[in-house]
């Protein structure tokens, strides 16, 4: 069982690592990074919940940019 578990971690890395290597991948990285750039701004903030909307939005925002550095991370631990 270990190995197989072993196999689809290797397989779903490897996966992972095909989607950063993408030209749309990087695309879409510096669009979020612009949208990052937004939503970080706190003048456009006039309420509590504006306030919590936008740091929802910046969390999944960095949550996305940083899968790129996480899974590189994640590959060299594993050493796969």
């Amino acid at each position: 069982m270990q190995t197989q578990l072993d196999d689809q971690t290797k397989q779903f890395y490897r996966a992972r690592q095909d989607l950063i290597e993408q030209d749309g991948w990087r695309d879409l990285v510096e669009e979020l990074k612009n949208l990052e750039e937004i939503y970080n701004k706190l003048d456009s903030i006039e309420s509590d919940k504006d306030l919590w909307f936008a740091k929802g939005q910046l969390s999944i925002l960095r949550q996305v940019i940083a899968l790129e550095a996480t899974t590189k991370q994640a590959v060299e631990e594993l050493d796969i």
